[in-house]
């Protein structure tokens, strides 16, 4: 009888050992590995005591409380104009949202900074936006724990940047890289290229259509397409636009029994472009010349600028 009334007392010390720490506090190793393990900005939770300093548990992921209103109103706005395919007036938005929050002196959140990652890789026909696209998707991919939602979003946002050019290995650390773009981008088939000319400011005289039909006509497709070529590859830039400056003017016979024409002739370019920029310039320029003189039935007067797209 004694030594069964000893072991239940021997099993009720061990379970009040068991049951609380007493030495539970701020500087108790056991509390610090507690307060370690608590989850990080969108990992999972029961409450909000799961959840690391600066931290509240929402719909079961942890979440930071410390938010701008405007910015998520603007981060809001963005992803719906991106839903309905407006990507520039999305970019616009996202670029409002993050300057709000940088403002409030708050900490840009990396979905916000998913959101206008995958804005700006929607337009990655821009060099400059797919390169600001990869480096703001890149900072959500090191914001988001790896096997979260938003990080496998960061990642299929990336991997539309492929054929602009995104080298994978400035991903592997956490760190921003200069340049991400660093492969060259995939060209597309000749046939897929796109020659578009406008005037601007647009001329009054319905003549002008003569002139850009004729830039866009198939014996001038193969040497535009060339110089774009060469472009893209030097600058790894998918677009080439150029402005020629291009004037009608009316000249005299001389006789008085024949009438006079209208001439067209490209101006001098203005100085200041160099490089790649130069020599596409020069190139489109050389194409058009000839087949201006090409064109006949031309009866207005006009000065505008020839901008030819070739992307």
């Amino acid at each position: 009888m004694r030594s069964i009334v000893v072991l239940l007392a021997l099993v009720s010390i061990a379970g009040a050992g068991a049951g609380c720490d007493g030495k539970a506090t701020a500087s108790d190793p056991q509390a610090s590995v507690r307060k370690l393990e608590r989850s990080h900005e969108y990992e999972s939770c029961a409450s909000s005591a799961d959840c690391a300093d600066g931290l509240r548990c929402f719909d079961l992921t942890c979440r930071r409380s410390a938010r701008s209103n405007v910015g998520d109103y603007h981060a809001a706005r963005g992803a719906r104009l991106l839903a309905r395919g407006d990507a520039g007036a999305a970019i616009d938005a996202y670029a409002q949202a993050e300057a709000r929050y940088e403002a409030d002196h708050l900490a840009i959140p990396p979905e916000l900074d998913c959101g206008y990652g995958k804005a700006l890789a929607t337009a990655q026909r821009d060099h400059d936006k797919a390169e600001l696209g990869a480096r703001v998707l890149h900072r959500c991919l090191m914001g988001a724990p790896p096997g979260s939602a938003l990080h496998e979003r960061a990642l299929a946002s990336l991997a539309e940047l492929d054929d602009a050019g995104l080298e994978p290995s400035h991903l592997a650390v956490d760190k921003a890289a200069d340049v991400y773009l660093s492969r060259p981008s995939a060209s597309p088939p000749s046939d897929k290229v796109k020659i578009t000319a406008v005037g601007e400011p647009p001329p009054a005289g319905a003549s002008f259509v003569a002139i850009t039909d004729r830039v866009t006509a198939g014996d001038l497709r193969a040497p535009l397409v060339a110089c774009w070529q060469r472009y893209t590859e030097a600058t790894k830039k998918p677009v080439l636009t150029v402005a020629l400056p291009l004037k009608s003017a009316y000249v005299d016979s001389g006789y008085d029994d024949e009438a006079g024409a209208f001439s067209l002739k490209l101006e001098p370019a203005p100085a200041g472009a160099s490089g790649a920029e130069a020599e596409a310039t020069a190139c489109v320029r050389a194409s058009v010349e000839s087949a201006l003189a090409q064109i006949k039935g031309v009866r207005d007067a006009f000065q505008t600028k020839l901008k030819i797209t070739i992307e």
